[in-house]
C-alpha cells in the first residue's frame, strides 16, 4: 500500500472515531434532557438514538459538503 494511502486511511479513521464519540455526547445529553422531563425509559432510549443518528449522519455528510463547495468556488 502507497504510504498517501495509508495515511488517508488513518486519517479517516480518525475522523470517524471522533464523529462517533461526538455523536454519543450528543445522544446522551439528549436522553439526559429527555429522561429529566419524566417520561418513559422507551422514549428516552429513542430520543437518544435519533440524537446520536442525526449527529453521526450529519458528520457523515461534512466532508461532502466541504469538498463539493471547494470544487464550486
Amino acid at each position: 500500500m502507497p504510504e498517501s494511502t495509508a495515511r488517508s486511511g488513518r486519517t479517516w479513521q480518525l475522523w470517524l472515531a471522533l464523529y462517533v464519540a461526538s455523536s454519543m455526547v450528543v445522544g446522551l445529553v439528549v436522553s439526559h434532557l429527555v429522561l429529566r422531563s419524566g417520561v418513559g425509559t422507551a422514549d428516552v432510549v429513542l430520543a437518544g438514538g435519533g440524537g446520536f443518528a442525526t449527529s453521526f449522519a450529519l458528520c457523515l455528510a461534512l466532508p461532502a459538503a466541504v469538498r463539493e463547495l471547494k470544487r464550486q468556488g
